[in-house]
């Protein structure tokens, strides 16, 4: 980490640390909401968590260099994010980097872990230069090699994988569910999957469902320059990251259903937001106290105080959202941030526009039958799931 991140860093660590010790309170926080007609109310709440320490950590860098990533520019971009992220890293923080594609294969420049240096980045963008894109991309096989490495260095630092890629496995199918089922071991040890989507073709909401349920940073899918990219998963190791004990945080917000049933991590440095129904009054305030652990199992108390918001017609694709995670207890919601629940509403509400015109013109026609059906499934519990493949974004194969 450069050193004016550092001193700009500590008047914030300071501030809440004082404000943890003298019981984490901050300003209440707004949870979203959305009426429906039958007078239930959908949710989403927002949780982040104190500014901790911040040292090094240990990064399994893994590049995507298998043959979808042909386009020099595409390649280019991923040598200036690994300048960007080695240089980043705080320091006395070691990573090892890999090219991926049909398997995790290590650099010669980091045949093990390495602590990192401005030469250390040198010889790993000279090493990637030379690499040649090859192979099918097979994000599973990936995945669970870079857990192997760090798991050999153990759990004394903050441990974070680290993929810059597209996140399309052609080796293999990998949607968001399948990305979700990968990470159980990936939270019981308390790794963190971080990501920039570099590509011309991407798996956003793979990627996004991962960075979720470990608790880890995805770059703002609007950025494709690599160099800011790895600059902001680099400050993003710097936040702290709370893996949350078992505590009854549906009871104490009043809800019926909240998702994802399995709490996620929350960090200090984005939102990390829970979804559901029940019958919340606007105005209502409420603190929930979270038990949750370290990286390296420390115990945490984290108390936040929330407030319900108005019900808001833009909020509407929450009761989308809940009926889909409905299907698998919220697995594999893909929203990371506000960005990212804000890009997902967005998808949610293309898809309903485009529902309704086409339900408007099949009646228009006299096809009664065909815009019942298309307005019907405006509100049924697999819109979510038909919005989540949007442009950029992987199909599964019939």
């Amino acid at each position: 980490m450069n050193r004016q991140y550092k001193h700009c860093l500590v008047p914030l660590v300071l501030i809440s640390a004082a404000l943890f010790l003298f019981g984490g309170r901050l300003a209440a926080e707004q949870i979203e909401t959305y009426q429906a007609a039958e007078s239930e109310t959908y949710f989403a709440v927002p949780l982040t968590g104190p500014v901790g320490e911040s040292g090094p950590v240990d990064a399994a860098l893994a590049v995507d260099l298998s043959a979808g990533q042909l386009a020099a520019q595409v390649r280019a971009e991923a040598r200036n994010a690994v300048a960007a992220l080695i240089n980043g890293l705080p320091e006395g923080s070691r990573v090892q980097v890999f090219v991926a594609s049909n398997r995790l294969v290590p650099l010669p420049a980091t045949p093990k872990f390495r602590e990192v240096a401005p030469e250390l980045a040198e010889n790993a963008v000279a090493n990637l230069a030379k690499e040649t894109p090859l192979g099918a991309m097979d994000m599973k096989e990936m995945i669970r090699a870079a857990a192997d490495s760090l798991r050999e260095l153990g759990p004394e630092r903050p441990r974070l994988i680290v993929f810059i890629g597209r996140g399309v496995s052609t080796a293999s199918f990998f949607d968001r569910h399948e990305a979700a089922l990968l990470t159980a071991d990936l939270v019981k040890e308390h790794i963190t999957f971080n990501a920039f989507a570099n590509g011309a073709v991407t798996n956003n909401n793979a990627l996004a469902s991962l960075v979720y349920r470990t608790g880890g940073a995805l770059v703002d899918l609007r950025i494709k320059e690599g160099t800011p990219a790895g600059a902001s998963l680099a400050e993003s190791a710097a936040a702290s990251v709370y893996w949350l004990e078992e505590s009854d945080v549906k009871t104490a917000l009043g809800a019926e259903k909240l998702y994802p049933a399995e709490l996620p991590p929350i960090r200090s440095d984005r939102e990390t937001f829970l979804i559901g129904s029940g019958n919340l009054t606007p105005g209502d305030e409420m603190t929930l106290e979270l038990p949750a652990r370290l990286f390296d199992g420390r115990e945490a108390m984290i108390e936040r105080t929330l407030k319900v918001g108005e019900p808001k017609e833009e909020n509407r694709s929450l009761e989308w959202m809940v009926g889909e995670a409905a299907r698998d207890g919220g697995l594999a919601l893909p929203i990371p941030g506000r960005a990212f629940l804000r890009e997902y509403q967005a998808a949610l509400a293309v898809q309903d526009e485009t529902a309704r015109k086409m339900g408007e013109q099949a009646s228009a026609n006299g096809q009664s039958d065909e815009a019942a059906l298309l307005l019907e499934g405006r509100s049924g519990t697999d819109a979510a799931e038909k919005a989540s493949w949007g442009a950029g974004n992987q199909r599964p194969e019939k």
